[in-house]
């Protein structure tokens, strides 16, 4: 009876299940589940925190001349933009913000707990916490100081090229530089939401870094240029390299999932699953639907429980799903391991619902790290070509090993998503090349590098999208600074 059951409820459901990602949440009066997450922190001396030093400069900081959201952020700020003076000047009357960024740019971890049981009023109130639910129902986790990083990141980015406009190149490397590494530190939070977000906003500050060098192409110094490839970029944490090792894969998940569970498969008499207590554990985690939807979506989660695996079971295939994502993890994409499929694909996806719907997102993970890694190693090697070309009368080396040593270390000309050979792709340019992105066709000049991307193919670089999954990754020239140059943004 029941497999029969099962099979009349797969093919509505799976359909559901595919769409369906529940974020992870948890009630806020769980004690249990906010001190495991808070367990890493404990190990971490408060001088090896960065959010003592720079939170308090955050609360200080002046409000920027625009909103900071799609329209004003890190990527939207140069100095041809409209009301550069406003934004230049804001960045100016802000000095102790820049030396909070550098004064913290060297702490292990970012050091902002989960919950605010005893965190300063003053950084609740500006959004500097990551708050859980109401306490009455499974509330979704919110990380409130993402605006904040992104409200610094915007200043970084303005007074970078502030200094840029004065001349003064080595401070505003090292005003960028540490915006990085506070963003690196963002990277080693322990929810999968936090690492995406550090992810994608460091993979795009890079980018603004190489926007900057092609700004200032022919007036940066030769010195400034090998310091920040050789020393700089290849420490955003001292133990990286060019492959992320040391970078963790997200674990509070898992917290947050098992305690779920351990809520959700609640035994009633008899000894089977308690339906509407799963139906109201998991529907929970839809709380933002509708009172229609909302209705539907206990009613599905009723259905399910009759053929859900045991919690047991359950902590079982998390385990599973958690031990072959840390393999991958330390395993290049083009390795034949990644190319198997998964243990969450091999889930059954009724069975083990719950599993299924809250880990979906992990594998973004996977994407994003080497999106970083490509953009990280890019940019070291865009910069010791920009310290070549000024000490060579301005021309680019035919083979970019010309400049391996001398301005950049070689072990960083290495794409992750090459199969063939691990090296970036480059092209020093007699003419110019058309390259597709999606801001517009740009025209690549005096040399290129591009990664292949996670197609794997090469494309010799005519095609360009954020993570190469249409066309390739192009790192240099900087497509951003090539569209605004050509007027296809401002």
């Amino acid at each position: 009876m029941k497999m029969l059951r099962s099979s009349r409820l797969c093919t509505p459901l799976v359909a559901t299940f595919l769409t369906l990602v529940v974020a992870p949440s948890v009630r806020a009066e769980d004690a249990t589940v906010m001190s495991a997450l808070n367990l890493p922190l404990k190990e971490v001396s408060m001088k090896d925190r960065s959010a003592p030093v720079l939170f308090p400069a955050y609360l200080k900081l002046s409000s920027p001349p625009l909103e900071v959201g799609d329209e004003f952020n890190q990527a939207t700020i140069w100095p041809k933009m409209d009301r550069w003076a406003e934004v230049s000047k804001w960045a100016q009357d802000n000095p102790a913000m820049g030396e909070a960024l550098v004064t913290s740019q060297f702490a292990v971890v970012l050091g902002l707990p989960y919950g605010t049981n005893g965190l300063d009023p003053a950084w609740v109130k500006a959004g500097l916490s990551i708050s859980f639910g109401d306490g009455d129902v499974d509330g979704r986790m919110a990380c409130n100081y993402f605006k904040p990083i992104r409200t610094i990141g915007a200043y970084a980015t303005a007074e970078m090229y502030r200094r840029g406009e004065a001349g003064e190149f080595e401070s505003a490397f090292t005003i960028g530089i540490a915006y990085a590494r506070l963003l690196r530190q963002v990277c080693e939070q322990g929810m999968l939401e936090e690492k995406l977000f550090g992810l994608e906003a460091l993979a795009e500050a890079l980018s603004i870094h190489r926007d900057f060098m092609w700004t200032y192409l022919d007036r940066l110094p030769v010195p400034v240029m090998q310091r920040v490839a050789l020393k700089e970029y290849s420490f955003l944490k001292p133990s990286d390299n060019e492959k992320l090792r040391r970078l963790q894969m997200p674990e509070g998940d898992r917290i947050i999932v098992a305690a779920i569970l351990k809520r959700a498969l609640a035994v009633a008499d008899g000894g089977s699953v308690d339906a509407e207590q799963f139906a109201t554990v998991i529907g929970a985690q839809e709380s933002l639907a509708g009172p229609l939807q909302a209705f539907h979506t206990q009613e599905m989660w009723r259905r399910v429980a009759l053929v859900h695996g045991s919690l047991e079971a359950s902590n079982e295939k998390l385990e599973s799903v958690y031990d072959d994502w840390w393999r991958r993890w330390k395993l290049r994409p083009s390795s034949q391991i990644q190319q198997m499929a998964t243990e969450l694909s091999r889930t059954n996806p009724i069975k083990y619902a719950v599993v299924v719907s809250m880990v979906r997102d992990l594998a973004r993970a996977f994407e994003w790290r080497n999106a970083v890694i490509t953009e990280l190693n890019g940019t070291i090697m865009a910069a010791g070509l920009c310290g070549y070309f000024l000490d060579f009368k301005k021309s680019w080396p035919k083979d970019p090993e010309r400049a391996h040593a001398v301005y950049f270390q070689k072990r960083f000309d290495f794409d992750p998503f090459s199969k063939k050979t691990a090296h970036m792709k480059y092209r020093a340019l007699s003419t110019k090349q058309a390259i597709d992105t999606p801001l517009g066709r740009v025209w690549a000049t005096g040399c290129m590098i591009w990664a292949v991307g996670a197609n794997h193919e090469d494309d010799g670089g005519a095609t360009h999208s954020v993570d190469g999954t249409v066309g390739d990754l192009v790192l240099w020239p900087p497509v951003r600074a090539l569209a605004r140059e050509e007027g296809l943004v401002k």
